[in-house]
């Protein structure tokens, strides 16, 4: 067993089987911390994106959310899919995906590919598979290594007239830069937006009243929050750090990709770190009040818990640097978060 010796002297374990068993597995040739290489999306990311779209309609419906004739904005929207398929599969009337990051350009990015062609290809999928309707059964045998526990029930598709897409290359803190007003906001990335009360101003300056934004986040405190470029193979290292140990974890542990793996915790993922209240805090201070919350717990919960009996003083030491954080935020997968702006 290898050690991480704190500041304080304390020590942490570090193995691999606390990391590697847990992630999901990368392409061939690949390390877990490296980006797709270019090509076609593959059948894992095809249904990723189904299983977004299909709790995205199901969620906002369960939560008395009207799609019919509303116009969207998918913020950090990467590839264009989620809002080009919600055109397809949803009442929404129009749709803009708005990402600062082309393909290729930043490690969360997707892979270099040609949108035009993957549309088709899951367009195709979704009618070959499933016919009229969202059907979970349909495709969830793709789902073997996504950590999702939310189960959407069926969605019948209606046919749909021809509707208006674009993509703008403008970020989180630029929404007023489009130029228009939505109804209702997705992002699945905040997790890598860093200040919350200044992109929940812009989205505020875009937003007509009564609007509504989804935000489906993996928060940095949970088991994978760094995501697999800054992971630790220290149960829960992230949370169990400062950021000056962090550092030189990375430079003892991961010596030769500790450059990109620091630069990754710092600048790819939100800082200074949020939690969840910290975000409804944000919310209401700029007048988004909560509709609905959803937690959804990871698989791999059983697996992951043992290890904070092999970490030394584990509760003390999360609780010394982040005292605000509790339970059931570092047992958390994916927090499903509705809310709504006044009218």
């Amino acid at each position: 067993m290898k050690w991480f010796v704190k500041d304080d002297g304390r020590r942490l374990p570090v193995d691999d089987r606390y990391l590697l068993p847990i992630l999901s597995p990368t392409s061939a040739g690949t390390h877990y911390w490296d980006p797709p290489p270019p090509g076609k999306i593959n059948e894992r990311q095809r249904a990723r994106v189904l299983l977004q779209i299909h709790q995205l309609i199901d969620l906002l419906a369960s939560f008395g959310v009207d799609l019919e004739g509303k116009r969207l904005c998918d913020i950090g929207t990467g590839n264009g899919m989620v809002p080009r398929l919600m055109l397809e599969y949803s009442g929404i009337a129009e749709a803009v995906g708005a990402d600062p990051f082309l393909d290729g350009e930043h490690k969360t990015s997707w892979q270099p590919h040609d949108h035009d062609e993957a549309l088709q290809d899951l367009k195709r999928f979704f009618r070959e598979r499933m016919g009229g309707r969202f059907d979970l059964a349909a495709y969830r045998e793709l789902l073997g290594h996504e950590n999702f526990t939310l189960r959407p029930g069926d969605v019948p598709v209606a046919p749909q007239t021809s509707k208006r897409y674009r993509f703008a290359q403008v970020g989180a803190h630029d929404m007023q830069n489009l130029g228009e007003k939505f109804d209702l906001f997705y992002c699945k990335a905040i997790e890598h937006i860093p200040d919350w009360p200044g992109a929940f101003a812009s989205m505020t300056e875009a937003a007509m009243p009564g609007a509504v934004v989804y935000f489906k986040h993996r928060p940095f405190f949970s088991y994978l929050g760094p995501h697999r470029y800054a992971s630790t193979n220290i149960p829960w290292g992230h949370a169990l750090l400062s950021d000056a140990e962090f550092r030189r974890f990375a430079e003892e542990h991961h010596r030769h990709r500790a450059k990109p793996m620091i630069e990754f915790f710092f600048k790819g993922l939100a800082y200074p770190r949020y939690s969840v209240s910290d975000m409804l805090r944000i919310g209401r201070d700029h007048g988004w009040a909560v509709v609905g919350l959803v937690i959804e717990p990871p698989r791999y919960l059983a697996k992951v818990q043992p290890f904070i009996d092999e970490v030394e003083g584990f509760w003390d030491i999360q609780r010394s640097l982040y005292p605000n954080v509790g339970c059931e935020e570092l047992f958390s997968g994916i927090y499903h978060i509705v809310l709504r702006r006044a009218s």
